[in-house]
């Protein structure tokens, strides 16, 4: 009998095991990982890393000297703060999305909202943004949105 319960529950930790392994590396999961790795380096101030996470189509339309310049004066500059925390939320699949009207749209990308809590010079605020995220030569890479409507 205590064979048996153990051979139950030895079963039941593999299937747990083997469910989180594959949820770990879902797509789903390594896109949101970027994204939050992407805000990880802007909270920390390294835009140089953050712009790495960059799609290259994101790298050609901003250029990284400019990006860094301008990302830190954002915040500390504009906003009045040198800190912000941040959540993601919402995650969901799209299929044929384009970041403009210009660009070839993407087969998948995975649009992940993410909330930036604030508080600064101009009081308490959140921005609340969608950002994107596909996968690029096995590497998942950041997109914004850029259309009109």
């Amino acid at each position: 009998m205590k064979k048996g319960i153990v051979l139950v529950v030895a079963g039941v930790v593999l299937i747990t095991i083997i469910v989180l392994l594959v949820q770990l590396f879902s797509p789903k999961n390594q896109a949101e990982r970027a994204v939050e790795n992407f805000y990880e380096y802007e909270k920390a101030g390294v835009y140089s890393l953050s712009w790495e996470l960059f799609h290259p189509f994101m790298q050609e339309k901003m250029d990284k000297k400019e990006y860094l310049q301008v990302r830190g004066e954002l915040f500390m500059g504009y906003l009045g703060t040198e800190d912000f925390s941040f959540t993601l939320e919402k995650t969901k699949k799209l299929k044929d999305w384009a970041m403009d009207e210009t660009s070839n749209s993407f087969a998948v990308v995975y649009r992940v909202q993410v909330n930036q809590q604030f508080k600064g010079d101009f009081g308490n605020f959140t921005i609340v943004q969608h950002v994107y995220a596909t996968e690029v030569d096995g590497q998942w890479r950041i997109l914004w949105n850029y259309k009109k409507n």
